[in-house]
């Protein structure tokens, strides 16, 4: 994998303001769950506000060992307090471990796995990254059933609580789709949009300035994992809008991979599809 490529995708804004120069004369303690390229760039941030920010826990999946080699690096940390997977979280003596540590902030970038309480009350601010605009689309591949439904997307940071994505929001962010998105297009936007409002909102957090907002749970929408599997099959004897269809089509291609198919003489046959605002494609 081409990290430097997909880091390149990320970047940030070179206009965008430069670290706050504020004096902060305590250390902020961080355990930091991280994952994929926001993982990355996260951690290359915290980095900077060293020694005001210091990672005392690194949590990375072990899904990608090019990415978790890369946060590794970028943090600095030694690599006995480097974890890997959902389960060390999990066990006790880990617990009574990392209270040791005085955490003041877990911070949870893309992380796949929901964490306990007896985890995430050991420290006294959490920041959980979700690509979608809470309340809607909690769960599972937000960016897909906007694509499909219609509904808006964005991004938020919000506190961990017990449920997925219910957390009360420290900040958040519309983030339109484009008439030629696909499922990847607006996945990585999503992904450098939410890097993003870290950056600009994480001293504001850390110092108190900002207070989280409650949610409007009524107006809640969620998603299992395992929808995702019913939007794959295209029923040619059904009848559909033809936004509707095409809307299915690009909320189920990303990049040079497509997952919705229809079957032909018992064989699935599968489709990705490409728009552009010219006849020309690269």
């Amino acid at each position: 994998m081409d990290i430097k490529k997909l880091q390149s995708n990320l970047r940030s804004d070179e206009t965008q303001k430069e670290l706050p120069t504020h004096h902060i004369y305590e250390p902020n303690y961080i355990a930091l769950f991280a994952n994929h390229m926001p993982g990355l760039k996260v951690a290359e941030f915290l980095s900077k506000c060293a020694p005001h920010d210091q990672i005392k826990a690194l949590y990375l999946t072990g899904e990608n060992i090019d990415f978790d080699e890369s946060i590794i690096q970028a943090t600095g940390i030694s690599r006995d307090k480097v974890f890997t997977g959902p389960n060390e979280i999990k066990n006790q003596a880990h617990l009574d471990w990392l209270k040791k540590q005085d955490i003041d902030t877990i911070i949870c970038v893309y992380w796949p796995w929901l964490l306990n309480e007896n985890a995430f009350t050991l420290a006294k601010k959490t920041i959980n990254f979700h690509p979608a605009l809470l309340p809607v689309n909690r769960g599972w591949f937000p960016h897909v059933h906007s694509l499909i439904d219609g509904s808006k997307t964005g991004v938020t940071l919000h506190q961990i609580e017990k449920g997925a994505d219910t957390g009360d929001i420290w900040a958040q962010k519309e983030v339109c789709i484009l008439a030629t998105d696909t499922a990847k297009d607006i996945y990585d936007r999503l992904q450098s949009e939410i890097v993003k409002l870290f950056e600009e909102k994480w001293y504001d957090i850390k110092i108190g300035k900002i207070k989280a907002s409650p949610q409007n749970h009524i107006a809640a929408t969620y998603h299992s994992k395992n929808e995702i599997e019913a939007l794959d099959r295209i029923d040619l004897n059904a009848t559909l809008k033809a936004k509707d269809l095409l809307n299915r089509l690009k909320a189920r291609t990303f990049g040079n991979r497509g997952f919705a198919f229809f079957e032909e003489n018992g064989e699935k046959i599968y489709v990705n599809i490409k728009l552009s605002k010219t006849n020309k494609f690269e």
